[in-house]
């Protein structure tokens, strides 16, 4: 099963399938959780005045680029946020009020909920047989 994961990506082995469960709500997301932020981010910078197009190509080469960075560097994602605000910049400041506003609060109840879905949906296909 490892060389079949291997030959498209990776995988890593989990003990519990509670764990299971949380990594179908965490990785199996596939692109759907950047692609929020993206959203969120493209409708903030066109009510601000930016052209669609050009909030567009400017978020998803921040994420691409974000996301080949990690990759690249194996960097710990926190050791990247804590360079930011560490720096005490603009993207400190932004950093700074998202987190106030609840942003990992808001991540944190939205993997909850899929945890929640994903133990749902074992439960009902593992029942019992009908009939």
């Amino acid at each position: 099963m490892r060389r079949l994961l291997a030959s498209f990506g990776s995988g890593d082995e989990v003990a519990t399938e509670t764990e299971i469960d949380y990594m179908t709500g965490l990785s199996g997301a596939g692109p759907a959780y950047p692609a929020l932020l993206a959203v969120a981010l493209i409708r903030d910078a066109v009510a601000r005045g930016l052209p669609p197009d050009v909030a567009r190509r400017a978020v998803t080469a921040l994420l691409v680029g974000a996301g080949r960075l990690l990759e690249k560097t194996g960097e710990d994602p926190e050791d990247t946020v804590a360079a930011f605000v560490d720096y005490r910049g603009v993207t400190a400041a932004g950093i700074e009020a998202m987190r106030g506003a609840g942003f990992d609060a808001a991540v944190s109840a939205g993997l909850s909920a899929a945890l929640e879905k994903s133990l749902a949906l074992g439960a009902r296909c593992s029942g019992p047989p009908s009939g």
